[in-house]
């Protein structure tokens, strides 16, 4: 099962009885969103990081989901280059269709190369 948006504030917290809005800002993430895929709203309980960079409900995670919070800080914090130019300041996320279905991928807006992480 992957992890969820309040399993890594915990880890990076530490255990409390309640947590506060600013514990998840102060971390890098939300308290609330909404899913990639379906839109369904998310707190921070059932809101899973997907590598996509963005969260998705336990419906769509599939296996894009991070296992171990250490594979999450890993992912997170590590800077998206264009493979083809190197560019990393005008990366953003757009949908491809593929043999299986339309699926998320990267794009670089300064040669245009469109790749999937």
């Amino acid at each position: 099962m992957p992890i969820t948006v309040l399993d890594y504030v915990k880890s990076v917290v530490g255990d409390k009885e309640t947590y506060s809005a600013e514990d998840f800002y102060r971390n890098g993430v939300g308290l609330t969103g909404g899913c990639q895929l379906c839109a369904a709203t998310l707190a921070a309980y059932n809101a899973y990081p997907s590598s996509s960079g963005f969260w998705r409900c336990a419906d769509c995670i599939g296996d894009t989901g991070f296992v171990t919070v250490a594979d999450f800080k890993a992912r997170t914090f590590t800077i998206v280059a264009c493979p083809a130019c190197g560019n990393t300041d005008t990366i953003s996320e757009t949908r491809i269709t593929t043999e299986r279905a339309e699926e998320y991928a990267l794009e670089c807006g300064d040669c245009g190369e469109v790749w999937q992480p």
